[in-house]
């Protein structure tokens, strides 16, 4: 045990074989390497090897001479310390760990009620020092008094062994005297011969966070299914595979189909033939493109027959994970609205052609008198007959705006489209038009180059649209200004330009100027004369060509309207190139 010979050892000092011991006034003393479960216990010097340790026993024996002798034990628990220390080192590495999870482990003797707890279980509580608590009277004491019986009623399910384990939610009051959620899972980890429970082993953390992310969800889509269960129009949560994650009772009306009868179905296999294919092209589209929302109308027969228009608005609330992705649908029945329209196109159609007819009879009426009349007339006929010419003619063109629309938004117009020569035709279309700039007292100025430049358009429509915008710039001009119509060509493309000097375009009217009988509400536009459909059509005839339409504008500075068409080169030119020029 000493790294001595036994000659060196007999006569020693104890001290120098064993400096942990000494004597002192006649009594052996140990020094100790610790204390608690180290107490008594010395560290042996060593010559190699690492260090020794022995448990120290210590007593005194009195001789019938009256000498005191001092008797030492000495028992070498190396070993034992060694994985004594371990263990520790363990627990230690173990308590850090549950630490830094926030888990806290607990264990209940069921024979004693005592219950022993890791630092990380106190620390859930708010308690900093566990030394001499029991954690099962901690727990008792802080538990909601409310959550307690559920709790035990779970935990002895547990302990009877009807559950394999007990998995309970609870409240806890926390150092600062809030509550806190908590969840608990606990098991049997021991039971004596008869099959009682006598040792229970469990974890608790804390979850009050994630319980009030969840009540907070739980909120959402409470007020989620509010508002679409109060929606004036049918709205639908919809996975991207087309199934029904939420619908409002409206959607069972739309669709014709009873409450409860579309959950988990899927949108597209709705209708014969799947009628709403054409929506899921649409979230395709949407899912592979850069914009979230999307308008597509369908036509739709519903399970007893009858024939629906539904309109449907759809955005896309994108989530990391694809699965978690949801669709938003908005959808309204549009039949009626449908039906009306047709009506109206109908009627606009109907009435139209009824007054071309007498229209063109009156204005070629009107001309006839004032010829016949002549010189004879008196200053007033000659007024009355120039209104009513003027006037007819007015009226002629509003029937053909209408029927030219009419047939636009029908999908009945169709343009036939040729080689044209842009220069000619726009020369000819200013010099049409100059008596028409001159009522207002406007002058037209003309710059297009001196060759030919051709074109791919319909030279009849294409007309059309160059007499509207020349016919716009002058109506729009102050007196006395100047219309200046340019034909430019750059890159291949050849755009035609009116600019005039009026009082210009508002950011209101920008946004709906090619919409269909849209004007500019200003007191210096209200009083011009127009059908607010001249731009519409010019919009329709330039797209339906394969061209483009659009403006600049400095309101009371400088406005000009442009169309765009690519140019047609000299070897790409077949047939006949003459320019066509639609007569008056």
């Amino acid at each position: 045990m000493f790294p001595l010979g036994q000659k060196d050892g007999l006569g020693s000092q104890i001290s120098n074989l064993i400096p942990a011991l000494s004597i002192k006034g006649g009594k052996m003393t140990c020094t100790s390497i610790g204390s608690g479960e180290l107490e008594n216990t010395i560290e042996l010097p060593t010559i190699k090897g690492g260090p020794r340790y022995c448990e120290v026993s210590l007593s005194q024996f009195t001789a019938a001479g009256g000498q005191v002798f001092n008797i030492v034990s000495l028992n070498e628990v190396t070993s034992r310390l060694r994985a004594w220390q371990a263990v520790k080192d363990q627990e230690r590495r173990w308590n850090l760990a549950l630490e830094g999870s926030q888990i806290g482990v607990f264990e209940s003797d069921l024979r004693t009620g005592e219950g022993v707890a890791s630092d990380a279980w106190y620390q859930l509580l708010g308690i900093c020092n566990a030394d001499g608590r029991n954690s099962d009277d901690e727990w008792r004491a802080h538990i909601h008094p409310e959550d307690r019986p559920k709790v035990e009623a779970i935990d002895s399910e547990c302990i009877e062994g009807r559950i394999e384990k007990s998995e309970a939610k609870f409240r806890m009051r926390g150092g600062d005297g809030s509550w806190r959620w908590m969840r608990s899972i606990l098991r049997v980890t021991e039971r004596d011969a008869d099959g009682n429970a006598v040792r229970l082993l469990g974890t608790m953390i804390d979850i009050t966070s994630l319980e009030s992310a969840q009540n907070l969800a739980e909120a959402r889509k409470e007020g989620l299914e509010m508002l679409m269960a109060n929606a004036p129009v049918a709205m639908a949560v919809v996975a991207l595979d087309g199934r029904f994650i939420l619908l409002n009772d409206a959607c069972y009306a739309i669709f014709g189909y009873p409450p409860g009868a579309l959950e988990q179905q899927a949108l597209w296999k709705l209708g014969k033939d799947e009628t709403f294919g054409n929506v899921k092209d649409e979230v395709d589209r949407l899912m592979t493109g850069t914009i979230n929302a999307s308008r597509i109308e369908e036509h739709y027969i519903k399970p007893d027959g009858a024939a629906a228009d539904i309109a449907f608005r759809l955005s896309v609330v994108r989530a990391e994970e694809p699965s978690d992705t949801r669709l938003i649908l908005q959808m309204v029945d549009i039949t009626e609205k449908k039906r009306l329209e047709s009506l109206k196109d109908d009627f606009v159609a109907t009435v139209s052609h009824e007054l071309r007819t007498p229209l063109a009879s009156i204005h070629g009426a009107l001309r006839l008198l004032a010829e016949e009349i002549g010189a004879e007339a008196s200053e007033r006929v000659d007024k009355l007959l120039e209104l009513a010419g003027r006037n007819s003619l007015r009226l002629t063109e509003v029937v053909n705006d209408l029927l030219d629309f009419q047939k636009l938004t029908a999908g009945h117009f169709s343009v036939s489209l040729a080689p044209v020569d842009v220069v000619d035709l726009v020369s000819q279309t200013t010099a049409d038009n100059a008596p028409f700039a001159d009522k207002f007292n406007v002058t037209v100025d003309l710059d297009v180059p001196a060759e030919a430049v051709f074109i791919q358009a319909d030279p009849q429509r294409l007309k059309q649209v160059v007499t509207n915008l020349l016919s716009n710039a002058s109506k729009f001009s102050n007196p006395g200004a100047t219309v200046r119509v340019a034909s430019k060509v750059s890159d291949g493309v050849c755009t035609v330009s009116v600019s005039n000097n009026g009082p210009g375009i508002s950011s209101e009217f920008a946004q709906r100027i090619f919409q269909p009988f849209s004007q500019q509400a200003e007191h210096l536009t209200r009083n011009r004369e127009g059908t607010g459909l001249g731009l519409a059509i010019s919009k329709e005839l330039v797209d339906n060509m394969g061209g483009e339409i659009g403006f600049d504008s400095v309101p009371n500075v400088l406005t000009t309207f442009w169309v765009r068409f690519p140019i047609v080169m000299p070897d790409q030119l077949s047939g006949d190139t003459t320019p066509y020029l639609a007569a008056q």
